[in-house]
């Protein structure tokens, strides 16, 4: 595991409008799908960069991994089947910093990441994004009715601190019903055939 320093205030002013390559590999079973690159996850390289991000623990308390991983545990989320990728790939200090124009347009990006990668779920991180880039301005937490392709559509919130309205008992509790969800794909699967 990588233990990298907070980065400087220079650092994270020059992370501006950085992309941050898509985590991705053949047999991941979940995309999540942020908003966009924080500055600290441009600087280090890695998505949801800051360990501190609350991704961490939910990702582990509701037993998508083993354990809580460091956001530099890039292989190891893929062996666990998930990757990431983002709506938006231009780091900002905030969300807020992306118009719905941005938004809308990286709907073809994540469409376009999808039809190569083809995880069985796809899930976004983030209400107020899902809704403005796909046109679903009433979309709510959960498996949702549209689907990419053969992939399915989740909405999740987002784990970021700034999100008060979840707190981490709440985001383990709605990431658990997606592990839930694959983990009932997993059992229903035929003998001997891999995930799409």
């Amino acid at each position: 595991m990588l233990d990298y320093p907070r980065p400087s205030p220079a650092q994270l002013a020059a992370a501006f409008g950085k992309p941050v390559p898509d985590l991705v590999a053949p047999g991941v079973r979940l995309l999540l799908c942020g908003i966009n690159p924080s500055l600290w996850s441009a600087v280090a390289g890695c998505h949801f960069g800051n360990p501190a991000n609350r991704l961490w623990p939910t990702l582990h308390l509701a037993g998508l991994t083993s354990r809580r991983l460091h956001p530099s545990e890039t292989e190891d989320l893929l062996a666990a089947g998930i990757g990431v990728t983002n709506v938006v790939n231009y780091a900002t200090a905030t969300a807020a910093e992306i118009t719905k124009d941005q938004l809308r347009l990286g709907r073809e990006r994540v469409v376009a990441t999808v039809a190569q990668w083809a995880p069985e779920v796809i899930a976004f991180l983030g209400l107020s994004a899902y809704r403005t880039a796909f046109g679903r301005p009433k979309a709510v937490v959960g498996r949702q009715e549209e689907q990419i392709g053969e992939t399915v559509v989740w909405l999740l919130p987002n784990p970021s601190g700034l999100n008060a309205h979840y707190q981490l008992p709440d985001l383990a509790r709605v990431y658990g019903e997606l592990r839930a969800h694959l983990d009932d794909l997993a059992e229903n699967r035929p003998p001997g055939v891999a995930p799409s």
